[in-house]
């Protein structure tokens, strides 16, 4: 079971990092092709579309095939998306290869993170989830690097990414690692686990805000400030490394205070990052340290929802609760950027600062089942 779940972790991982350089890639590539900026846009977003459309599906479908099988479906649908994008040379060709992208994470992703959150050990929930999501950093990381490589190559890019994809999940063929249902009859439909702990994806969907909300808001506030465009992209990468080096310590602290505790804790320090923004204007170094502290703050709170849920839920609800913090966590993502884009336009300093600051009292506001002390 422990040799499945690692091999199924390492899988992920190598696709999310093919997945990462195959986007600016195919951004490029339609960017050559004469596509304007806006369409491009819309055309990446199709991935978010995918996971939403494909990811209320998936816990029936891995309750009806198995959490592995489902995984390679997965697989297979994103494989098809990439190799889509090395034959796509119309805006529809590509608006169909980036949804079945999304499709196939729809499927992928939450069994990744369901069968973390219900093999891992009890004392160690939060440090098995920082652990993966610090892979997830890395590997993010990593595909940009690997695209800047192969710029020259791009359908080497994309046809890659498909063969690292479905190769990497072969060796899990007549493997096995399902989460078993407990047998008490408890109901494990989205509304039922969604009533049974509403905080969960909120703080999910803010989680997911944050962690893409806070890249466009600080790079569109360099700019304002007429920053340089190396150094406005360069504030994203500190937000990225904020979050990649805070992931595995916050997680461990969460098995010790417990996720509730840890996540108060995080919010706060994401309004005190929000109070000095605006004295970057006659202070630019302020600007670097904010990035710092909201990729360390902002960036974990995914991961520690993700810990509550696997503190919280056991079973086959663990599928189901999975799929919920997915969804809210993407619809987080989609409205981030958006909301901060438009913040940054009405004030470039103060717009973000009230807007992140509001974001984190919204889920101060959350209840709790867990009632530890912080």
């Amino acid at each position: 079971m422990l040799q499945s779940l690692i091999w199924l972790c390492i899988s992920t991982l190598l696709t999310i990092a093919g997945f990462a350089g195959a986007l600016p890639t195919a951004a490029t590539v339609m960017e050559r092709q004469g596509m304007s900026a806006g369409v491009i846009g819309v055309i990446t977003s199709l991935i978010y579309v995918g996971i939403l459309g494909m990811t209320p599906f998936q816990p029936s479908v891995a309750r009806r095939f198995g959490a592995v099988p489902t995984y390679q479906m997965g697989k297979v649908l994103s494989a098809c998306g990439f190799v889509g994008l090395a034959f796509a040379h119309a805006a529809w060709m590509w608006s169909l290869a980036t949804l079945f992208i999304g499709f196939g994470a729809g499927l992928t992703w939450p069994v990744t993170d369901s069968l973390i959150a219900a093999f891992a050990p009890e004392d160690r929930k939060g440090a098995w989830m920082g652990l993966f999501q610090t892979g997830m950093g890395a590997a993010y990381a990593l595909g940009p690097f690997i695209a800047a490589a192969l710029a020259q190559h791009p359908n080497a890019m994309f046809i890659g990414a498909a063969i690292i994809g479905v190769f990497t999940s072969l060796p899990l063929i007549g493997r096995s690692a399902e989460v078993k249902r407990d047998g008490t009859g408890t109901k494990d439909g989205l509304w039922e686990v969604f009533r049974l702990a509403p905080e969960l994806p909120v703080l999910a969907f803010i989680g997911g805000f944050f962690e893409n909300g806070t890249h466009t808001a600080v790079t569109l506030s360099a700019l304002a400030l007429d920053w340089k465009g190396e150094g406005a992209i360069s504030l994203a990468g500190v937000i990225g490394a904020g979050a990649f080096f805070a992931q595995y310590p916050v997680g461990k602290l969460a098995d010790t205070r417990g996720a509730r505790c840890i996540i108060i804790i995080t919010l706060w320090i994401m309004i005190v990052g929000c109070l000095p923004l605006p004295l970057s204007r006659v202070a630019p170094w302020v600007l670097w340290v904010i990035a710092l502290i909201w990729g360390a703050a902002g960036g974990c709170l995914y991961t520690l929802a993700m810990t509550g849920m696997a503190q919280r839920f056991s079973g086959g609800q663990v599928l189901t609760a999975t799929t919920l913090m997915v969804m809210s966590y993407t619809v987080g993502g989609i409205t981030g950027p958006a909301v901060a884009g438009y913040a940054v336009e009405w004030s470039a300093l103060w717009g973000p600062a009230v807007l992140f600051a509001l974001a984190s009292l919204l889920g101060m506001r959350q209840p709790s089942a867990d009632k530890r002390p912080c």
